[in-house]
């Protein structure tokens, strides 16, 4: 079974959330997770949510000089 982008990115950032010692450094995790799951499928972070009903909106990255 496929999972979805989402998925992946949102238990990502849960669980290096939880091995920050920092509790409120969930910004940190969401960086951590869209350098190790997002751009390596060539994608960049948009908008997303992780709540009952997982969104994530990508673009792709853009080449720059």
């Amino acid at each position: 079974m496929k999972e979805s982008l989402a998925k992946k990115f949102c238990r990502c950032v849960k669980a290096v959330a939880k091995t920050l010692k920092n509790k409120k450094n969930e910004g940190i995790a969401i960086a951590i997770c869209t350098k190790s799951v997002l751009q390596t499928r060539k994608r960049t972070l948009k908008k997303f949510s992780c709540k009952k009903k997982m969104v994530l909106k990508t673009q792709a990255l853009s080449a720059q000089h």
